[in-house]
């Protein structure tokens, strides 16, 4: 709490009424100038009692989802579980309280300041009722990522401005804005049909069950040529049926940019929704960096996807491809895959989804444990590998 240049006024005056009072010996000039006096005393502890009791606050009121909003679209059942109340998805607003709450009575003058998702924010109020007060900021168009506030003083003052302070705020987090996500099924299974004609890859697909004659409909990429050959007709064929499906996302760990970052997530979004809707599990993974939590969660996972590539890292050696597991012995015959230890049963048949921008030998090595596995690439970059690649630019949504 500092004085200001009222108070050098107030002083003034005091002793111009002390000097003119002793001059002319009129004694109300003493009263006055010892009113001004105590003026200024109580200013001043008023000043310190009203900054004393003053503590910010900020939080949604409610969220503005745009006119494609994946808040608009995924179903009732699925938003009901989602721990927030109005979840926020990119490109998406939200309203902002922004206040001061008070101890015991009504307190002011007082103002708050600071910044929330890179947007410079300024209120004042001549009082702060008991009740508290609040004003509201639209925030448009957010960005991927925690919804930061730093940088917010309380600033107070008394109500004549002898005296004005500013305290410091902590910075907290008041959201979290989560990555777009689009059902990519539909756009897999036109590539597919685009490269019907190539020569399927090895260890593409579920394991081999036998074959059967073709059926209209069936993909050309699963025609057995020589027992076609053999037996005069066509035949495609037959792979077993799936168990729990069980997808491994690997996502590059060190995008070159923010709008790469933000489409690997977008795409990893996609493809954990396009599972667990289907009623399987989903753990994401990146070199260095701890592996997403409760596989069958979409809400865990998009908030992992919101955080990256800031997740905090780890060091388990379970989490590295490169280091032997510590975990317990497993019973299950299927390879121990980075992020997956323990969470998937033995009957899963895990998928593993390469996402990146660059060629990380750390990811691709990783994925060849997998049964099948397939890959995105975000960018230009030349990556040379042995799955299926499809690439990418930033534009959302995907063609």
């Amino acid at each position: 709490m500092r004085p200001t240049w009222r108070v050098v006024g107030a002083v003034a005056l005091w002793l111009v009424l002390e000097w003119y009072g002793a001059t002319s010996e009129v004694s109300w000039l003493f009263l006055l100038a010892a009113w001004v006096l105590a003026l200024v005393v109580a200013c001043g502890a008023y000043a310190l009692w009203n900054r004393a009791g003053l503590s910010l606050h900020l939080a949604v009121e409610r969220s503005r989802p745009a006119a494609d909003s994946p808040a608009e679209e995924l179903p009732e059942i699925v938003l009901r579980t989602s721990p927030h109340a109005a979840p926020l998805f990119e490109k998406d607003g939200l309203e902002l309280a922004v206040g001061l709450r008070t101890k015991g009575g009504a307190r002011g003058p007082a103002w708050v300041n600071g910044q929330v998702g890179g947007a410079e924010i300024r209120f004042a109020t001549g009082v702060v009722p008991t009740r508290g007060w609040s004003r509201l900021k639209v925030l448009r168009e957010l960005r991927r990522g925690p919804i930061d506030a730093s940088g917010w003083t309380i600033g107070s003052s008394d109500p004549l401005g002898f005296f004005r302070g500013q305290r410091s705020c902590p910075a907290s987090e008041v959201g979290l804005v989560l990555p777009r996500l689009m059902s990519l099924v539909g756009l897999r299974q036109a590539r597919e049909l685009e490269a019907s004609a190539a020569v399927p890859r090895s260890g593409s697909g579920n394991e081999l069950f036998g074959i059967r004659e073709y059926r209209p409909g069936d993909s050309l990429r699963r025609i057995h040529w020589r027992s076609s050959a053999r037996h005069g007709e066509l035949v495609v064929r037959e792979y077993e049926p799936p168990g729990l499906q069980t997808v491994a996302i690997y996502l590059d760990p060190e995008p070159p940019s923010d709008d790469v970052a933000d489409q690997i997530a977008r795409i990893a979004a996609s493809e954990a929704w396009d599972c667990i809707r289907e009623g399987g599990q989903v753990v994401l993974w990146a070199p260095g960096l701890e592996p997403s939590s409760s596989p069958r969660d979409l809400w865990t996972q998009l908030e992992w996807l919101a955080r990256y590539p800031d997740v905090p890292s780890s060091n388990r050696p379970t989490d590295s491809p490169d280091k032997p597991s510590s975990s317990p012995k497993q019973t299950s015959d299927r390879p121990d895959y980075p992020g997956f230890a323990g969470t998937s049963p033995a009957s899963a048949v895990v998928e593993v989804v390469v996402i990146t921008a660059r060629a990380n030998e750390e990811l691709f090595e990783a994925s060849e444990r997998a049964r099948r596995r397939r890959g995105w690439v975000v960018g230009e970059a030349v990556i040379d590998a042995d799955i299926p690649l499809q690439r990418v630019g930033t534009e959302w949504p995907l063609q």
